[in-house]
């Protein structure tokens, strides 16, 4: 899952709208486009979207 694909899902223009969106601080945007979004994070995403986003397997097995 992707910075990109959040922004696509929730129909908002930037990382900014984004980031009000879904309640979270514009940094955390940030550091989820430099080292990916959190597996737990992605997991809940994953739920929250009813399986529109899909958390990426690979992560969450680590």
């Amino acid at each position: 899952m992707t910075v990109d694909q959040l922004i696509a899902f929730y129909e908002v223009k930037n990382k900014s709208q984004l980031a009000q969106k879904i309640s979270a601080a514009r940094s955390t945007i940030t550091e989820w486009e430099k080292n990916g979004i959190p597996p737990r994070t992605q997991a809940s995403f994953e739920v929250l979207t009813n399986g529109a986003l899909k958390a990426d397997r690979k992560v969450l097995l680590v």
